[in-house]
């Protein structure tokens, strides 16, 4: 009998896990072609001249060069990323970097992202505080932020 209850409740908590989604990461479209796989990177995303788009890897030095096109990226993380706006900020979050050539020591190296979940905002130009980008982070319930409730 209890070998029964074990594999049951063993079964049960299998099918919760499947039913939960986590966040879904957010669409980005990406031209260039990986000569890698593609990771998951925890960074900060800042835009600036020069290499106008970039991701800090925190814990390291390590900063990658994005080659995604600005008017590509998703409008709800473009819009902090405009240097002249008053929304101009730093993006921090989990980021799904596939790397464009291969890495050079010493050199910030060419990604293309394809995707990111977790987004956390950090405005620069004002005094105020960072903020979750609420639809990349999944909701407390397990379902995505912003979705609608399944039917029943």
């Amino acid at each position: 009998m209890r070998t029964r209850v074990g594999i049951g409740a063993l079964g049960f908590a299998a099918l919760l896990s499947i039913s939960t989604p986590g966040a879904q990461p957010v669409a980005w479209k990406c031209q260039a072609r990986p000569v890698e796989a593609c990771a998951k990177r925890h960074g900060r995303l800042s835009s600036q001249n020069g290499i106008a788009l970039k991701i800090w890897i925190i814990g390291t030095t390590r900063v990658l060069g994005l080659e995604n096109d600005f008017e590509d990226l998703p409008e709800q993380v473009r819009k902090y990323l405009y240097m002249t706006s008053e929304n101009h900020s730093y993006i921090f979050g989990d980021f799904d970097v596939c790397p464009v050539e291969p890495d050079t020591p010493g050199r910030s190296r060419r990604v293309c992202v394809a995707g990111a979940q977790n987004l956390v905002v950090q405005p620069l130009r004002r005094s105020a505080p960072s903020f979750r980008l609420r639809s990349t982070w999944p909701a407390r319930d397990g379902r995505q932020e912003g979705a609608s409730p399944k039917a029943r």
